[in-house]
């Protein structure tokens, strides 16, 4: 088994960085230009890229005992995976038509070991090219414009079973699984005896869109099972219909599908997704969540408490909860157990990204995209938070598979500067910076769930950092300890009023502090308002300052050396105070009347709002609360003397 290692793709060079001091060997030739795609197979022992002209297959391990590389002369291919033992390997090139007018099979699987081509077919687009094939390699299955062709054994030349159906949106195959029990201190739900299927179907003909999940052995019948094992020659395809499933969720709304299985393939959540939101709540589209039991025992909506798009969502490797971020920013992240309740708030961030650690023990959750990169990683267990960094500018992130490493990476074309790959300790050290031009891809090296080694119970302390950090990080940045949140803004004319506070967008009752560190604006109690604070200036009503003796002497002398100061003349006494007084009166008249008007604008909006929930029409938590303020509000029309 391979060594905790990472590899990058870049547009002049590749290569592969081996722990802990996270050097560049020499497996792939450092004047490698113009990889195309490289990937690992899932149990990380071999590691594939592709140039112009051929395939190269190498041991992502360097000791004397790995196996030879293997070079495949094919060319033009742009993606490659591995089936789920490393049996075979399957690449896909741009589609062609060949002279004679038939279309070129520009999918290809090959033997591993021997480098032979095995089989070939065509597949139409990039998007969901990857073969699907069962965790013990038993069946493969694809799916067509109008049937689901089941192959078994995987590269046979004819299927055992086709099964009619029309409007497939996607088909999604669970890998029935679990953690060792040292690995985790949670007992991990017991996988399922056989692999599952969740096939999508959109919306057609006035009919809702709907998930329906079924275990493969239902799928293909036993007739079909008993043929497959009677060799390739005597493969006879049975054409059957869809069966009957009590696992099925229907829905509206759905453009675009995510399913993500449960480890033990017992559950799967689907995350449904529109581009138009027709209630306008929201520019990105509307998005639900739902969770589906294989067993039939269990579906419905993840009830989400917070208005806005689900950013993301995560199983947990035991396959006893998961976590959902979602919600306008600041997004909350949510942790909910297998039968959809909410079991803890990790609180509202600026979030979009969340990630178990293999070992279910520790949950990271980012910020990246258009967010500053904020990260948090969380104890699942004591929910306590262990680490908090920054990762600017991000656009991938990962687990290790020992659960002690953080990937961070910033990707070309997503961003065009400061591209390179970042180590973090998962206490939130930073250990090594890799700064690489036109960084396309780069990815730790995997291991089989069942190969996940444990983790300490106590998150272990960080090895020193190598040289790279001390030479590329830049001046003034630090490794733990986020920036101190800002309060929410609001205008001068909204500031230390008691109905002000209701405006601002807080999804807790603890009252807004003001931005920073700055001194608050004393609240505002009714009567003739104080005057206008300038920073730095003498307080209302204080004697103005007068100029020390010496200093008036100087600037005598130096505007014309009179010897004789001049007599300032006091102010009449009784002429100035009022005049002042009639200033004043005026302008708090005007004062007044501006604040009883702007208050009466506050309550007719409550009353509105009042109306729309006497409608039966569902507020939001700022809504509410504003109903709720129109005591104060009235009190202080009251307190100016107007009429609420």
């Amino acid at each position: 088994m391979a060594a905790t290692q990472y590899t990058f793709r870049a547009q002049k060079t590749s290569g592969v960085a081996d722990a802990p001091s996270w050097d560049i060997s020499s497996r792939i030739p450092v004047d490698t230009a113009a990889v195309r795609c490289y990937a690992y197979s899932p149990d990380g022992n071999w590691l594939v890229y592709a140039v112009a002209s051929t395939v190269n297959l190498i041991s992502a391990s360097s000791s004397s005992s790995s196996p030879a590389p293997v070079t495949i002369p094919q060319a033009n291919v742009v993606a490659a995976s591995f089936s789920p033992l490393s049996t075979y390997l399957f690449t896909f090139e741009r589609p062609v038509k060949l002279e004679s007018g038939e279309m070129h099979k520009n999918v290809k699987a090959w033997d591993v070991k021997t480098g032979e081509e095995v089989g070939s077919w065509y597949q139409k687009t990039l998007d969901g090219w990857e073969p699907i094939v069962t965790s013990t390699e038993s069946h493969l299955i694809r799916p067509g414009a109008s049937d689901i062709a089941i192959f078994s054994p995987p590269l046979a030349p004819r299927p055992i079973t086709r099964l009619k159906l029309e409007g497939i949106k996607g088909i999604f195959i669970s890998s029935p699984s679990a953690l060792s029990p040292e690995a985790t201190s949670s007992r991990p739900v017991a996988p399922h005896s056989e692999p599952a299927v969740a096939v999508c179907f959109g919306e057609r003909k006035g009919s809702p869109a709907s998930v329906s999940l079924y275990p493969l052995s239902s799928l293909i019948g036993k007739n079909a099972a008993a043929n497959g094992t009677n060799g390739d020659a005597e493969i006879k395809t049975e054409t059957r219909d869809m069966p009957v499933t009590n696992a099925r969720k229907a829905f509206y709304k759905a453009d675009k599908l995510t399913v993500k299985w449960n480890n033990a393939g017992t559950q799967a959540l689907f995350l449904t997704h529109t581009d138009v939101d027709n209630t306008g709540k929201s520019y990105y589209g509307e998005t639900n969540l739902y969770l589906v039991s294989l067993d039939g025992s269990f579906d419905g909506l993840v009830d989400l408490d917070k208005a806005g798009p689900i950013n993301d969502f995560a199983w947990s490797p035991v396959s006893r909860e998961f976590v959902v971020c979602y919600g306008f920013m600041p997004s909350k992240t949510q942790l909910f157990d297998a039968k959809a309740k909410p079991v803890h708030s990790f609180g509202n961030q600026h979030r979009n990204f969340v990630q178990y650690q293999p070992q279910g023990k520790l949950l990271l959750s980012a910020g990246f995209g258009n967010l500053a990169g904020g990260v948090d990683v969380w104890d699942v267990s004591t929910r306590n938070k262990v680490a908090e960094f920054k990762a600017a500018n991000s656009s991938h992130c990962e687990w290790s598979p020992c659960g002690r490493f953080i990937l961070t990476a910033t990707l070309s074309p997503r961003l065009r500067v400061d591209n390179g790959v970042k180590i973090w300790w998962c206490g939130g050290q930073l250990l090594h910076i890799h700064p690489q031009d036109e960084l396309y891809q780069a990815s730790f090296a995997p291991k089989l769930i069942k190969d996940i080694e444990p983790f300490p119970a106590v998150v272990p302390k960080a090895p020193e950092p190598n040289d790279s950090v001390a030479l590329y990080r830049p001046k003034g940045e630090v490794t733990n300890g986020g920036d101190k949140p800002a309060g929410a803004y609001r205008p001068p004319g909204a500031r230390g009023t008691i109905a002000s506070d209701v405006y601002s967008r807080r999804d807790d009752d603890v009252p807004s502090s003001g931005s920073g560190t700055s001194t608050p604006t004393p609240m505002f109690k009714g009567g003739k308002p104080a005057g206008r604070y300038i920073p730095g200036a003498p307080p209302p009503g204080a004697a103005p300052r007068e100029e020390k003796t010496e200093e008036k002497k100087k600037r005598t002398r130096k505007r014309g050396g009179k010897e004789k100061e001049e007599e300032v003349a006091p102010a009449p006494a009784a002429a100035a105070p009022v005049a002042e007084m009639e200033t004043l009166e005026v302008a708090d008249d005007d004062s007044t009347t501006k604040k009883i008007r702007n208050l009466t604008k506050k309550l007719k909006a409550i009353e509105d709002l009042k109306d729309r929930l006497a409608g039966g029409e569902v507020l939001e938590k700022t809504q509410v609360k504003k109903i709720e303020s129109e005591s104060q509000v009235r009190a202080e029309i009251a307190a100016l003397g107007g009429k609420a």
